[in-house]
């Protein structure tokens, strides 16, 4: 890509997050295919036990790779409109991108094979692991440049990939293996949007703040983000094999609705990177933002409540029938998680990522806390339990926050 073609006009805010959530909703659904294959194909303790080391990978994710990714969106975003290099940025990001992907992959071993595990299914969750940190920071720094477009498109062309090794897979009864298709299309993803550079050369994007403002944004992440995912490790760790895959089918059907919000808060950092209004929901347009979002989604998201009894049995034949409470309830923990992320985005997109990190952790705290004692004695639902009422916690937070001044 030549700079002349970095510097091109990019798409406006509403059409970037009609593409960013279009090619991150073909991934969501590429990822509950897998799901749903395994199911079928193998069984509900293979679906159990794949989709939490899914979990486990997207987690892992969340201690840089991801991070790195939000950051990238945001620099980029401010090297390109001030006509700098973003080489130093580039050189930075992708450094500490490749090394916390290969370190957290070794983490997740030990992890995977004390979950019972054999070495296929570790090689394919630690495979994931990697890819998906790569794509992360992929991904983050493509919308940063404003190419919704080529993200949407590679999105898409790796979704099918990852789809056409799955049935490969499961044609030849390659049960321990089903993860590495969805490896493969996160690393071809990352292959093909790696970021090469603005075209600048002089002068170069500091790259000051820069690992500070990553730092607390691992810290975010991980306390809003790695909420739900925690819901599926407790009801790995606390329920029997058949509870925990019966928890999966509900699992894999709500988490794509979360990628709604995670989709505009990708496109809303890079586009409010160069604002000044230090990310204040005190401003109309910012308030309709929020409160629009909220809206749409609460009718989504309840319709996929109301349907359940419906599709999760044609989905999940096997699980569909037991899950669909869980999923209802989940659908509501959802909900308020993903309305968050909207606020918690300006406020990224204005530096303030301290702030959004501090004001996560309540959440966790309270979430994490109510998991363990809840799950041991309710179950599942324990799990759900603290995912809802942490993710409250951080709507409140960082909608408190937005209504100040930075």
């Amino acid at each position: 890509m030549s700079g002349t073609e970095e510097r091109a006009a990019t798409p406006g805010v509403a059409s970037s997050a009609v593409l960013a959530t279009v090619g991150i909703g073909v991934q969501g659904v590429a990822k509950l295919l897998v799901t749903v294959v395994v199911g079928r194909v193998f069984g509900t303790e293979t679906l159990g036990q794949v989709t939490a080391l899914l979990s486990l990978s997207v987690f892992a994710a969340l201690l840089w790779p991801n991070a790195a990714g939000n950051t990238a969106s945001r620099y980029l975003a401010i090297a390109l409109r001030g006509r700098r290099s973003d080489a130093a940025v580039n050189r930075l990001l992708g450094a500490t991108t490749v090394v916390s992907s290969v370190v957290l992959a070794a983490v997740t071993v030990p992890v995977a094979l004390a979950w019972g595990n054999g070495p296929g299914a570790v090689v394919g969750g630690v495979a994931v692991v990697v890819g998906y940190g790569l794509y992360c920071t992929a991904r983050g720094a493509q919308l940063g440049y404003g190419r919704a477009p080529r993200v949407a498109f590679w999105d898409t062309v790796t979704s099918i990939l990852a789809l056409v090794l799955l049935v490969l897979a499961c044609v030849g009864d390659l049960e321990p293996l089903v993860l590495l298709p969805l490896a493969v299309g996160y690393t071809v993803f990352a292959i093909a949007c790696w970021p090469r550079g603005n075209g600048f050369t002089e002068p170069v994007e500091p790259t000051t703040g820069v690992l500070g403002f990553a730092a607390w944004n691992v810290l975010a992440v991980v306390t809003s983000n790695g909420l739900l995912q925690l819901t599926m490790i407790s009801a790995q760790v606390s329920s029997s094999a058949r509870e925990a895959g019966v928890y999966a089918a509900a699992f894999t059907l709500a988490t794509p609705a979360s990628m709604l919000g995670q989709a505009l808060g990708q496109v809303l950092v890079p586009a409010f990177a160069h604002r000044t209004d230090g990310g204040s929901l005190r401003s109309r347009g910012a308030l309709t933002l929020v409160g629009g979002f909220a809206a749409a989604t609460a009718v989504v998201f309840g319709l996929v409540a109301l349907l359940a009894g419906w599709f999760l049995p044609l989905v999940y034949p096997a699980e569909g029938a037991a899950a669909v409470a869980d999923l209802r309830y989940l659908m509501v923990g959802v909900w308020v998680f993903t309305v968050g992320l909207v606020p918690a985005a300006l406020l990224l997109a204005a530096g303030r990522s301290r702030q959004v990190a501090l004001a996560s952790v309540a959440g966790f705290v309270v979430g994490a806390v109510l998991m363990v004692v809840l799950a041991p004695t309710v179950g599942v639902a324990g799990g759900t339990t603290g995912f809802l009422v942490g993710s409250a916690v951080n709507l409140v937070a960082v909608v408190a926050l937005g209504l100040r001044r930075g």
